[in-house]
């Protein structure tokens, strides 16, 4: 059988949202096309942290649907685009240049918020890390609607591995060598203030920060939405504690994977980033703000794999760390590596994702 085509391809990040850089850089870097930037900050940030990736800064004013449709036949993003929506808005220049302009969304992780992933299905060609993710859109009765998917495994993991001595150099520059002592690392990650008001960065920071022993340093992966969320309590909150020597909020650093490497322990709330913790099979403690119970909620699948706190606990979180820590992985060892692998699945080599992403961009689009 021949192999499918290739066609000329690009990934975009039209509205410059850090937060996509991990994901579609990998993407790109997989399927060997360029990444395509308008914000030159951005286009410097990938061109420092990700090896092997073919970055291209474009004017924004030069960025067009006919720059695009002209140059490209395939098109790679982690924004939502229903298809129908899409080709309504490339239609004349479809027509005016003969060809369907396909488009792959990237998800931006893995996480439990439905709403969000409901929107996958609409997409022109979606990929799918695996089965959980699958049933994850059979749950919201959305699963139908898909009309072409990739299953890829944990690609953004896989290039971590390839690349983690590079990685490792990096940290040891420009994040372990800002704490002043070397003792265990805490990583806090909230999301943003999304339609659910997922958030615990406003809620908790007093219990997380003002609580904070001396013996644990901690590194706050900031969410770039947050700092709209809120702006004047999120400055606050940075202000009061960015000078302490173990606290360090980290902002324009787009990278995740070496973070978790060389985090000790995991506090989150609905962010994808608890998702991609599990293969470090280390402590995860997870604040329930919205005092949902993880046994029976759909919502909070992530939460079996650690310990979870509802808000009143809040003030008590170092205490309840320091009691669960002995016994952590005797109780979560196991299912954190069934969820991870319910989750991901098999560790799929480049070339079988790419042949697969080719394929399916070559099947003639249908609507």
């Amino acid at each position: 059988m021949a192999t499918a085509q290739e066609k000329p391809s690009a990934g975009i990040n039209p509205q410059s949202q850090i937060h996509y850089i991990d994901h579609l850089a990998v993407v790109c870097t997989l399927m060997d096309i360029p990444l395509i930037f308008i914000d030159p900050n951005d286009y410097a940030l990938a061109q420092k942290y990700y090896p092997g990736l073919k970055a291209e800064l474009v004017d924004f004013q030069d960025l067009t649907p006919e720059y695009l449709i002209s140059k490209y036949d395939v098109l790679f993003m982690s924004d939502l685009w229903d298809r129908g929506t899409f080709h309504d808005k490339y239609g004349p220049l479809e027509k005016q240049y003969q060809k369907t302009l396909r488009h792959v969304h990237c998800p931006h992780g893995f996480s439990d918020k439905g709403f969000y992933l409901k929107k996958c299905a609409r997409e022109d060609i979606a990929l799918l890390y695996g089965q959980n993710m699958i049933d994850q859109l059979k749950h919201h009765e959305v699963f139908d609607e898909l009309k072409s998917y990739v299953l890829t495994g944990n690609y953004r993991y896989t290039y971590f591995k390839q690349h983690h001595k590079f990685f490792d150099d990096i940290m040891d520059k420009e994040v372990l060598s800002r704490f002043a002592k070397k003792q265990p690392i805490i990583l806090y990650a909230p999301t943003w203030m999304d339609v659910e008001e997922s958030t615990t960065f406003f809620d908790a920071y007093e219990a997380i920060l003002g609580n904070l022993p001396d013996n644990y340093n901690i590194i706050i992966k900031l969410h770039p939405r947050l700092e709209l969320d809120d702006t004047a309590q999120y400055y606050h909150i940075v202000g009061r504690f960015e000078k302490k020597p173990n606290i360090l909020f980290l902002k324009d650093f787009p990278l995740v994977f070496p973070l978790l490497a060389h985090s000790d322990m995991y506090i989150g709330d609905m962010s994808s980033i608890g998702y991609d913790f599990l293969p470090f099979n280390k402590p995860m403690f997870f604040l329930n703000k919205q005092r949902r119970d993880p046994k029976t909620d759909r919502g909070l699948y992530l939460f079996r794999c650690g310990c979870d706190l509802k808000p009143d606990a809040y003030p008590l979180l170092y205490k309840f760390i320091d009691v669960n820590l002995a016994d952590d992985k005797q109780r979560f060892e196991s299912i954190r590596k069934e969820v991870y692998d319910y989750t991901f699945g098999q560790e799929r080599p480049f070339a079988e994702i790419k042949k697969d992403i080719v394929t399916a961009y070559n099947t003639p689009y249908t609507g």
